[in-house]
């Protein structure tokens, strides 16, 4: 169960997001208050082979302000709390290796996003060891080729028994892609330190609409509520749904034989969430 239920607030951040330092056209000043004004708690900066600085823009604004670099000349990988740039065309195992020697995280970004849905061959993803997690969920592809959507690579991942965790985020390069997708943060209070705590330890859930005010275990059962939710799907080992239920509040108490349980919260429209998976010992 990677959800403390305890002296934590949920807090809302975006740790994908371009500005006009690399292919956006918002400048880091208005990124940061384009973000303020949604009443974000954390946002990092992620612009192309380049870390942005931002410890100017602290000060004026709520937010923990977080330095990221997107790492090309390779599958994309997301960079979060780093402050020495990552040279491009460094191997992925050796990015991971440098992300990890600076204290920050790592998330494999848009795994489907091409024409071939496949940005990140699962067989480059197969060899890596370390990585913190992978985008589930990029809402800057809605809006070009591929899917937006990766649990099938998700699944995978888990049911090989890696525990990465699932993002979502806007990959927002224009002011219209702004507040699509986000995480929130179990978190004592929006402090660095507390904010990336949580997000090593999968103390968060991924969402492009739908709120989850509780989730955790009770008694040998896995419950959750989110009041807008009018539909949980609970998913096991290989992608298998074990289980449906309305909402706004529901539990599901395993067998034994998942491997892992996550939900998939749907809501009104194209409303969705997903909790990290919780690890199901046999």
């Amino acid at each position: 169960n990677p959800y403390p239920r305890e002296g934590v607030r949920w807090l809302r951040g975006n740790l994908h997001a371009h500005t006009n330092q690399s292919d956006g056209t918002l400048s880091p000043e208005e990124l940061v208050a384009a973000y303020d004004r949604l009443g974000y708690h954390f946002l990092a900066v992620s612009d192309h082979d380049r870390i942005t600085p931002l410890d100017h823009l602290q000060q004026g604004t709520r937010m923990v302000l977080i330095h990221g670099e997107e790492v090309g000349g390779g599958p994309h990988t997301l960079a979060v709390h780093v402050h020495e740039r990552i040279e491009p065309r460094t191997e992925r195992q050796d990015v991971l290796r440098k992300v990890a020697e600076q204290g920050g995280i790592t998330v494999l970004n848009h795994p489907n996003w091409g024409t071939t849905f496949c940005h990140w061959p699962h067989s480059t993803i197969e060899s890596l060891v370390g990585y913190t997690g992978i985008e589930i969920y990029n809402a800057v592809i809605d809006l070009l080729e591929g899917s937006s959507l990766a649990t099938d690579r998700w699944d995978r991942i888990l049911s090989s028994g890696v525990r990465a965790w699932g993002f979502a985020h806007d990959d927002a390069h224009h002011a219209n892609e702004i507040g699509r997708a986000w995480i929130q943060v179990a978190a004592p209070e929006p402090t660095l330190e507390g904010i990336l705590e949580a997000l090593r330890a999968g103390a968060f859930y991924a969402s492009t609409g739908v709120t989850i005010q509780d989730v955790g275990v009770r008694d040998g059962t896995i419950t959750i509520h989110a009041p807008d939710c009018q539909r949980f799907r609970f998913v096991t080992r290989h992608g298998a749904i074990r289980s449906f239920a309305d909402g706004p509040t529901a539990g599901y108490t395993p067998t034994g034989d998942e491997g892992y349980v996550r939900i998939e919260c749907y809501g009104y429209g194209d409303a969705l969430a997903w909790t990290q998976p919780f690890w199901i010992e046999p």
